[in-house]
């Protein structure tokens, strides 16, 4: 039994090792960097390895990975692949510091565009010997890094914490009070020999506590970690598959998420064009033309292809001009000269520059219609200017207003700042495109909701365009009346209706539950966070589309609700995403980069779809995991009653029963459980993660009583037979293991409990809605056939298999057991351990009745009838109640607003 229980505790901690190598070596390869770099020290460029750079160096520049955080000082503009570290999809071209901002500090977040983060890859940057290649200087080095700091967060990270984290302690509690109540009991039945008697015991103590019980979990997520990489999905952060499978809250991003990455270029219109909202094409207006043609930031790379963002390529293709190098570009026939670039700012909503076209030298601004608005003359823009704008954002389009007035700055190019241009401008026309919806989107949408997990839409875009995808992706229905938190005056909401902008007031809470929902912009959401957070925190749940946020919004956003105990989920893709992602219980993040630091789980073929994939495999390792809770609980169980049993009747099993029952039933069922699939659709409910909870314990419970009677009923039907005679072994002889093995009593406890080792793991395989088909861990089911055959055999018949746990044997067929190297004759007085077929019969009718009722109740009554309704009821109930008792049935802006003049429509 020592080589037995070694090698099972062996086996389990290998197993463990094993997946958690294979996880620690996914972050060594992230981790690890190896390469020399070209520092420029005392006027000479030196090559040195990279683990001898400090900050303050100075490196030239050359394509491949960057080992540091560094700033440009000089160069043409590098190209950068962000992906691995922002999620970022398109390449980044950055820029050498600002000499306008030379009196400033260095600060990552302000000259972000001129910033290269370690972990990020140079796609191209200037040539040049010595000092006259692109030049930077190291800022941070090492765990400083951008890298170094994701690094140290995935290794750092806490994952959520389940009701199994605190429960698991009262489990061992419990076990333990058995395991000295089982130990008094077996001190008292062996109380003859208590040298035996003390190891017996130990060995009782040492079955309560089963030695794999702390593999299940991590056995189940391995499991599905490595179902996922096969569906080129990465995950950095394995532990975060349990989580998904409790996500209650998914949000998503819009532009490249829910709706294509690119988008469809419709027209530019000036301002005499901008109401005919039907026109297609490029207005004519020279003034607008040179607008397109130069305020974007897009790069071009060394084989010719433009690299920026798409909507500033599609706008720039769409006339006739062409980018000569950095700073300057051919229009029309004539040279156009960049003086200087303001990168877009996500709090402005604007990027601007400053150009020189003949003797004139001008300013553009562009950006979203209301930022554009604010910084405009009002009498250059078009009386209905906002109407207009709001309008198209209504119908769908995603649209970019473009201004312009003369350089009215007296300082040098190289002086003027954003706020010095971005002021006192004309109108000069908007650029309209059109978002085209993800084909799959509408199905990953409804297949949330048939799993109960609520969608949000978080975007930068105007909250009107964000209720046109949400209404065509299906996360609201078509008629509904979303009532939107438009604006902030005075200190107080405007609350719109999203059909005509009409004054609304706030829905009450049966109808935000039936036919109405709400939308805010990050503005009201920052006012009602600021000034009321409790009606922030009621509001939030009920709002659908979250429009015009800043990454900073988003990232406030999901932590409200993670700070509300909802676990969450963010899918994105930019580098705009990045905060929201970490935030989040599960981010998935939408790159192509084979390594990403941006989020735990990352979709290499960029598809909606992967969320409901993480989403499946979280809830069926969850599930696993129970199922092999359970069994291993169970398998501690039967093994100790077995033990005791044993040791009240003075026998105990012979070595290849322990082999069979410690070892290869045990650990083949086990490790095969969680190899279950995923189901093919994400079930109505979520998988409990209680291990002391009504389900789980019904389960476990009610599988354990069942087992026990059957056994019982065993033994009342052995000592019920005729020819049947009790074999009680004096105290001389009960610590021979040898020669206490060979009896009816042995052969029945074994045939009866040996089997519900196999039969109980039958029970916990249903997959449910959480798990894929019985029959399809084919592992498992593999496993089950082979076992229930091999101990349907013994009991039926007379041979060297039966003859292999010495049930069912005579002299004739005996084996050479584990530890002796001759067949051991049958120690009884009869020689024999052959049973009447009659009574054979009667057990094999014994072990095919407790499969069929441990599985009844396992699948109908427990999962699928009496208590799992009962327990959803409750609980749904109660976050009903949750929801309706602080709306009520009135205005939410009576109940929870009207009283603050702050926020009061």
């Amino acid at each position: 039994m020592a080589i037995v229980q070694t090698v099972v505790r062996v086996t389990a901690g290998l197993v463990v090792s094993c997946f958690q190598y294979y996880s620690d070596m996914d972050l060594y390869r992230l981790m690890v960097s190896e390469g020399t770099v070209e520092v420029l020290r005392d006027g000479v460029v030196t090559i040195v390895d990279h683990a001898n750079v400090v900050p303050g160096d100075i490196v030239r520049l050359t394509p491949g990975l960057a080992y540091f955080d560094m700033a440009i000082l000089q160069g043409a503009g590098p190209l950068l692949d962000e992906s691995a570290l922002t999620g970022e999809v398109h390449p980044v071209a950055k820029k050498p510091l600002d000499p306008a901002n030379g009196h400033l500090t260095y600060d990552l977040k302000a000259n972000k565009s001129s910033t290269i983060s370690a972990g990020t890859t140079i796609l191209e940057c200037g040539e040049g010997e010595g000092t006259k290649g692109d030049l930077a200087i190291v800022t941070q080095t090492g765990s400083f890094t951008a890298k170094g700091k994701l690094l140290s967060d995935v290794m750092s990270y806490e994952r959520h914490k389940f009701k199994f984290d605190t429960e698991v302690i009262f489990v061992l509690l419990i076990l333990a009070v058995e395991a000295v109540v089982l130990l008094a009991v077996v001190f008292h039945v062996i109380e003859d020999n208590w040298e035996y008697g003390w190891f017996y015991a130990m060995f009782v103590v040492g079955t309560v506590f089963p030695p794999l019980l702390p593999s299940v979990f991590v056995v189940s997520v391995g499991i599905s970690c490595k179902r996922l990489q096969r569906n080129r999905i990465n995950c950095t952060n394995s532990t975060g598959i349990l989580v998904a499978g409790k996500v209650k809250r998914a949000f998503f991003d819009k532009t490249g998420t829910l709706t294509n990455q690119g988008l469809d270029f419709l027209s530019a219109k000036n301002e005499t064009e901008f109401q005919d909202m039907e026109r297609i094409g490029v207005s004519s207006d020279p003034t607008l033309k040179l607008g397109l043609a130069t305020c974007h930031t897009l790069h071009l790379s060394k084989n010719g292809e433009l690299i920026g963002p798409a909507v500033d390529r599609m706008g720039f293709s769409a006339v006739s001009a062409q980018v000569l190098d950095e700073k300057t570009i051919s229009f029309e026939g004539t040279t156009v000269t960049y003086l200087k670039r303001f990168e877009f700012d996500h709090h402005s909503m604007t990027q601007s520059v400053v150009i020189s076209h003949g003797e004139e030298s001008t300013v553009y601004v562009k950006g979203s219609p209301e930022a554009i608005a604010k910084l405009c003359v009002p009498s250059s823009l078009p009386s209905n200017f906002h109407e207009i704008a709001r309008e198209s954002a209504r119908n769908g389009m995603y649209q970019l207003a473009i201004a312009t007035s003369p350089l009215n700055c007296a300082k040098p190019a190289n002086e003027i700042k954003r706020e010095d241009i971005e002021r006192d401008l004309n109108f000069a026309g908007v650029m309209d495109f059109q978002n085209t919806m993800k084909q799959d989107t509408p199905q990953v949408i409804e297949e949330l909701r048939e799993g109960d997990i609520v969608s949000a839409i978080i975007t930068g875009d105007n909250v009107l365009t964000g209720i046109y995808i949400a209404k065509k992706a299906g996360l609201i229905g078509k008629d509904t009346n979303v009532v939107i938190g438009n604006s902030v005056r005075d200190g107080v909401i405007e609350w719109v209706n999203a059909t005509d902008d009409s004054p609304a007031e706030l829905p009450s809470g049966t109808e935000l539950k039936s036919s109405s929902s709400l939308a805010l912009t990050g503005e009201v959401w920052q006012h009602l966070l600021s000034s009321n957070p409790s009606a922030a925190k009621i509001l939030a749940p009920h709002t659908k589309i979250f429009g015009r946020c800043t990454p900073n919004d988003k990232v406030s956003i999901v932590t409200s609700f993670v700070e509300q105990g909802e676990t969450t989920l963010f899918c994105g893709d930019g580098g705009n995403d990045c905060g929201a992602l970490k935030a989040a219980h599960v981010g998935i993040a939408l790159s192509d980069a084979e390594a990403s630091f941006v989020a735990p789980f990352t979709s290499l073929d960029k598809t909606i779809t992967s969320v409901v994939s993480v989403l499946k495999e979280g809830r069926c390792a969850l599930a696993s995991a129970l199922a092999a809770y359970k069994y291993m609980i169970m398998y501690g169980q039967v093994e100790s009653i077995n033990q005791v049993a044993n040791a009240y009747l003075a026998i105990t099993f012979t070595e290849w029963c322990w082999v069979f029952m410690d070892g290869i039933w045990t650990l083949t069922l086990a490790f095969s459980l969680p190899l279950a699939r995923a189901a093919k659709k994400l079930s109505p409910k979520r998988p409990t993660a209680s291990i002391l909870g009504p389900h789980t314990m019904a389960s476990a419970c009610g599988v354990l009583g069942i087992n026990f009677l059957f056994l019982v009923f065993g033994l009342v039907a052995l000592h019920a037979q005729d020819w049947y005679q009790c074999r009680k072994w004096d105290s001389t002889d009960v610590s021979n293991v040898l020669t206490i093995g060979d009896n009816y009593e042995t052969s029945v406890i074994f045939i009866v409990s040996g089997f519900q080792y196999i039969a109980s793991a039958a029970a916990f395989n249903f997959g449910y809605t959480f798990r894929a088909n019985w029959f399809k861990n084919y592992i498992f089911v593999f496993f089950f056939v082979g076992w229930s055959a091999i101990q349907f055999a013994s009991t039926l018949s007379v041979s060297n298999l039966s003859c292999l746990f010495r049930v069912n044997c005579d002299n004739d067929h005996v084996v050479r057991s584990v530890t002796s190297s001759e067949p051991e004759p049958i120690n009884n007085n009869w020689n024999t351990t052959v049973m009447p077929v009659s009574f054979r019969w009667i057990l094999f009718v014994l072990m095919v009745a407790n499969l069929v009722l441990i599985c009844a109740w396992d699948y109908w009554i427990v999962n699928n009838s009496f208590i799992s309704k009962l327990f959803s009821k409750r609980s749904s109930g109660a976050e009903a109640a949750q929801i309706v008792a602080p709306i009520g049935s009135g205005s939410l802006a009576e109940e929870l607003i009207g009283k603050d003049e702050d926020v009061v429509v």
